[in-house]
């Protein structure tokens, strides 16, 4: 009996800190301060993370960095902090062609409707700008030139001036060197298998809106838009002026988001009231999946 009750004892003293009361004392300080410091250190940790996922959260997917370093984003209108609505203008002519007075009527017109626009101007426009579009607009504007290749494809300019380095490995084919006129800047230009390969899933329920020439000429650009998400499509049958073009999608912007008309009844009454191109005679067409 008596050493069963040893036995029990010795597991009872199993783990205990060894030695005089001081020892013990000092063992037990240094163990205190052990799990301090160890508490502090998981707390700090835990903030960190937090406040990592808290400011990716409120910043949201729609603001990136670009390959410098700075942000994607062009002037933002301070409606999106009030609506889950956006849309979103493309302008790479805003140096060459600039028409502020388009893009306040625009945005006037939008802002009616309950909508916020974020502007990318000029020199923003870029091939990296595109590859790296974060989406997640109902609306999509390109106020670009464009054109057809000798096959027939259509090319959207970028402001991106050309250079025969960049880009020819790694997006051969996607894009390629345009100009607007004989005496412009030779600039880079993307096709259809640009959007394919590059600007996957970034127009999930989004009309897209081609304002340069001959934007409807293309079934390919088209169909590539929709495949990608695109609800539906809108360019001219021909060669366009800009001014034209201007107060024409002014026009269909208000019939569409303001007077709430279907696609291809907004497109009709565009073509309409503002008239064919007085050039070219192009007209307005749509595509919808």
């Amino acid at each position: 009996m008596n050493r069963m009750v040893c036995f029990a004892q010795h597991e009872r003293d199993k783990g205990k800190p060894k030695g005089t009361k001081r020892e013990i004392a000092a063992y037990k300080k240094r163990m205190r301060t052990v799990s301090t410091v160890v508490a502090f250190l998981v707390v700090f940790c835990v903030i960190i993370i937090v406040s990592f996922y808290a400011e990716d959260f409120f910043t949201g997917p729609s603001l990136r960095a670009n390959s410098t370093g700075g942000s994607l984003g062009g002037s933002v209108n301070n409606n999106n902090t009030r609506t889950s609505l956006k849309a979103a203008l493309i302008d790479a002519l805003s140096d060459s062609n600039v028409n502020e007075e388009f893009t306040d009527s625009l945005n006037r017109t939008l802002q009616e409707a309950g909508f916020g626009l974020d502007v990318y101007r000029g020199s923003e426009v870029t091939v990296d700008f595109l590859e790296r579009f974060a989406g997640g607009y109902k609306l999509v504007i390109f106020r670009v030139h464009s054109a057809l290749s000798s096959d027939k494809q259509l090319y959207l300019f970028t402001a991106e001036p050309y250079s025969s380095e960049k880009y020819s490995r790694r997006l051969y084919l996607l894009v390629r060197v345009a100009c607007a006129t004989e005496s412009s800047q030779p600039v880079f230009a993307v096709n259809w298998g640009f959007v394919k390969m590059l600007m996957t899933g970034e127009f999930n329920g989004t009309l897209v809106v081609v304002m340069g020439c001959d934007g409807a000429s293309d079934p390919l650009i088209a169909q590539e838009f929709v495949n990608q998400g695109a609800a539906g499509y809108v360019g001219w049958s021909g060669p366009v002026l800009l001014s034209h073009s201007d107060k024409a999608v002014l026009h269909l912007v208000e019939d569409l988001y303001v007077g709430r008309q279907p696609l291809k009844e907004a497109v009709n009454d565009t073509n309409s009231k503002i008239g064919p191109d007085l050039a070219s005679g192009s007209v307005l067409e749509c595509y919808i999946p």
